[in-house]
């Protein structure tokens, strides 16, 4: 008669885990799709000067509002090309419903003087508290 012994170790025995595998599957895609990822707006065609003491002059908190003024003298909101007229409309309309709003100008470092001061003068004009002008800074 031929009697095995059976040993005391599991050595031998697989642990199946697929299940668990397909739970962090759809973990992960549960969170991949439920995640929101914010856009940063940058506008490619503005070279922003260099700050000297290499400092960031703004805090990109709260509400926002980022004006892309280009080598041209091109003005650049959310995305598209716009007037002074469009600009100064659009602020007041923007001031009305959050008074809180800040503003953050984003000049070409070749851009005329004159086009910055256009803005910050809109900007005094509809009542924007805090407006910014945007700098590089070395990391």
């Amino acid at each position: 008669m031929n009697c095995r012994q059976k040993s005391s170790s599991n050595d031998g025995e697989i642990i199946n885990i697929s299940s668990m595998l397909d739970v962090m599957f759809i973990l992960i895609i549960f969170f991949l799709v439920t995640t929101t990822f914010k856009e940063e707006e940058i506008d490619h065609m503005v070279n922003l000067p260099v700050d000297a003491k290499n400092q960031s002059l703004t805090q990109s908190t709260g509400n926002l509002i980022k004006i892309n003024i280009r080598k041209s003298g091109a003005y650049v909101l959310m995305g598209k090309q716009v007037t002074e007229e469009q600009i100064s409309d659009w602020m007041s309309t923007e001031v009305e419903k959050k008074p809180d709003i800040k503003v953050l100008i984003r000049s070409d470092q070749d851009a005329k003087h004159l086009y910055l001061a256009n803005v910050m003068s809109i900007c005094r004009h509809v009542g924007v508290p805090r407006a910014n002008i945007a700098v590089k800074t070395e990391r």
